[in-house]
């Protein structure tokens, strides 16, 4: 006998063993190989025997093949002290199993059976099962059309279920699963039902303790995860709809570049979705994330061929301090907006399909403080939308007030519309700045393909008092309006450029700004380049104003290829002198010579002294320049002396006549700044 099943075998024996039960206490039949659809044996031994409370069956085999995803087990041994035939019904209230599987090890089970052959209907009970330093129990009732099956396992460490893994996995998903880290503990309850070898239901529950696990690189990290969960699915013709729900209380976990504590900001994650057998299609129509004390949002998603075809996200109204360090602040490190002190609520819509989007913001009483003083905004509510496609998204934001710098800034609001990655204004904004106004006549912003940002506008500065820009940013009181007509105001590529002239009236003179541009204006370190021209400065009122001596006349000169960097000084030429056509009285204290000479590096010296009952001396013209490059200034005067260079040239009045001689031709910057902070302490004017 070559081939036999082994429930005709088992048959046979048993009513052959009714016609002789009292001649015969004990059958042993070897067969060779049998083989069913689902089961086949080799090296088949079964010893059937007649005890007081029933029939003792034990059986070895050398292999048996189960169906996937056990296939084959070895050296088996099955034994069952108390085997009854009742009716077409065989019962086994307590066996034992014993095998060797090549992930499962060395496994030896309690069971007990209730098979009912002639209505292939099976219930079986299995208990200490060995999985990865736990007990599984498992209870099945298989019938011709269907199955069920119930799992309970306690205390499953995930760091032993490796030699099971390659049970359900393929080579590249155990790839993937190499470069990880992992160990932690599982227990998990679930219920399966299926036909055949497929699954057509499932439900479970799990609770998870102190989970660990890294990748290779340490970009995903998790400590101590605590949490517990259930899951529920049903196939379908194509695939499987399904529900879950994740719920992490404990520990701490580290995404690139988000870090989440789960025992401060526990986390709960819904979800009902579809996926079809063949991993293309996943539709995610309701999921929900609640994270205590930081948001709560709704999300809608699609795959097609494990690409993102659509995203909707809609977070509820969230504390935006909590929200920006947890979400917003690790993405932005490096940028100008990564160290942000920020208050109220905010909440946001995000609509994603087929690469275009769509989002709006909702800010109610959002105040805004750099912590690097570069800016502050207070009182931010009404929406700002963007969209990337032909649909327009609006934007209606006010402000109470907001800095810049040390600049103060009003009561403001914008309106615009937003399309194919880009806003317009759609009224006119005037912003306060200080006692004047800025008038935005006309303002676009475009994103570009690599996601940079570039803007204009144009508009109008209407006067501001240069005592209150003064003031505000801590300079010698200056006297005077600041104003100009802006034709385009434009930021590229990371730089900022004012076209057209801004025009200062100060001193009872004007001085223009053009060529105005900053590179990084709000990065680490700004570059700031302009042009300046100063024409008939009252130099009354500037030496009043710092103090350093009383001079009169009219003063003009420039400022050119001006370059600062983090707001100092690194390059420029410049030149201040007493102009060409300066009818009028000229006249110089010792004081203001004396201040003149420290700063031309001459030794305070006079030759005649009567002159020093004189407070003040009549001079024909005065001057001075400076280059700056590589941080030293070479200085000159209004023209050649014979040793050095006139900073003031005596004569234009009435005697006594002076002349100041400068003879420091090159000096380092810090030197010069340090001269014109300490000019009160000149120990004097050099007098020819």
């Amino acid at each position: 006998m070559k081939r036999l099943t082994a429930w005709s075998a088992l048959l046979f024996c048993l009513f052959f063993w009714q016609l002789s039960a009292q001649a015969i206490e004990q059958i042993d039949i070897r067969i060779e190989q049998w083989a069913t659809e689902q089961l086949a044996a080799e090296g088949f031994d079964l010893a059937l025997g007649l005890t007081p409370s029933g029939i003792q069956l034990n059986a070895t085999a050398k292999t048996l093949r189960l169906p996937a995803p056990i296939n084959i087990i070895k050296e088996v041994q099955l034994s069952c002290d108390k085997t009854q035939w009742l009716a077409s019904q065989l019962r086994c209230e307590s066996g034992q199993l014993r095998f060797n599987h090549a992930q499962l090890g060395q496994q030896k089970l309690s069971f007990s059976l209730t098979a009912l052959p002639d209505a292939a209907h099976y219930i079986f009970d299995v208990s200490g099962l060995k999985l990865a330093g736990s007990d599984m129990s498992v209870e099945a009732t298989i019938t011709a059309s269907d199955w069920n099956v119930r799992v309970d396992a306690t205390g499953l460490h995930l760091e032993k279920i490796a030699p099971w893994l390659p049970l359900w996995l393929d080579e590249t998903q155990l790839t993937t699963l190499s470069n990880w880290n992992y160990h932690g503990q599982l227990d998990i309850k679930a219920t399966l039902h299926g036909t055949d070898s497929h699954v057509q239901q499932l439900a479970a529950r799990w609770t998870l303790a102190e989970l660990n696990f890294s990748n290779d690189s340490g970009t995903q990290v998790a400590e101590l995860l605590t949490g517990q969960g259930d899951v529920s699915g049903e196939k379908t013709n194509n695939g499987w709809q399904w529900q879950s729900a994740i719920h992490l209380d404990g520990g701490q976990s580290y995404v690139d570049p988000v870090f989440i504590d789960f025992q401060a900001n526990p986390t709960k994650l819904t979800t009902t979705g579809y996926i079809s057998s063949d991993l293309a299609v996943l539709d995610v129509p309701d999921m929900t994330i609640e994270q205590s004390g930081l948001l709560t949002a709704d999300v809608q998603l699609a795959l097609r061929n494990k690409t993102l075809s659509k995203l909707n996200i809609t977070l509820q109204q969230a504390d935006f301090e909590s929200f920006y360090a947890v979400w917003l602040q690790p993405f932005t490190l490096g940028t100008a907006v990564d160290k942000l002190t920020p208050s109220g609520k905010i909440a946001a819509t995000f609509e994603w399909q087929d690469e275009q989007y769509l989002f709006d913001i909702a800010m109610d009483n959002v105040s805004i403080d750099d912590q690097n003083q570069r800016f502050q905004i207070e009182a931010i509510n009404g929406h700002l939308g963007w969209s990337s496609s032909e649909q327009q998204a609006s934007s209606d934001v006010q402000w109470q007030k907001a800095q810049i710098y040390a600049i103060d800034l009003g009561q403001a609001a914008i309106k615009a519309q937003s399309k194919n990655n880009g806003l317009k204004l759609t009224e006119q904004v005037s912003l306060p700045i200080l006692d004047g106004r800025l008038l935005i006549n006309a303002f676009s912003l475009k994103q570009r393909s690599d996601q940079h940002v570039d803007w204009t506008f144009d508009g109008l500065l209407t006067p501001i008092s240069m005592e209150r820009l003064s003031d505000a940013l801590q300079w010698p009181r200056l006297h005077g309006k600041l104003s100009g007509v802006i034709p385009n105001v434009s930021y590229k590529q990371q730089q900022l450029k004012i076209d057209g002239a801004l025009q200062m009236k100060v001193f009872d003179g004007t001085t223009v700004i053009r060529d105005l541009r900053m590179t990084t204006p709000l990065g680490a370190l700004p570059q700031l380049y302009a042009n300046i021209d100063i024409t008939d400065l009252d130099l009354e009122l500037l030496t009043r104003t710092f103090d350093v001596g009383r001079i009169t006349g009219k003063l003009t000169g420039y400022v050119h290829d001006l370059r600062l960097s983090n707001w100092q000084p690194v390059q420029f030429k410049a030149r201040l002198a007493t102009p060409e056509n300066n009818p009028g009285k000229r006249r110089i204290s010792q004081k203001a010579v004396d201040n003149l000479t420290q700063i031309g590096g001459g030794a305070g010296l006079i030759s005649r002294s009567f002159l020093r009952f004189f407070d003040d001396f009549s001079y024909q013209k005065l001057g001075l320049s400076c280059t700056l490059t590589n941080e030293t200034c070479d200085m000159a005067g209004i023209e050649e002396a014979e040793q050095g260079y006139y900073i003031v040239k005596g004569g234009g009045g009435l005697p006594p006549w002076i002349n100041v001689v400068g003879y420091t031709r090159r000096v380092d910057w810090s030197e010069l700044i340090e001269r014109l902070k300490a000019v009160q302490d000149s120990s004097g004017p050099v007098i020819q």
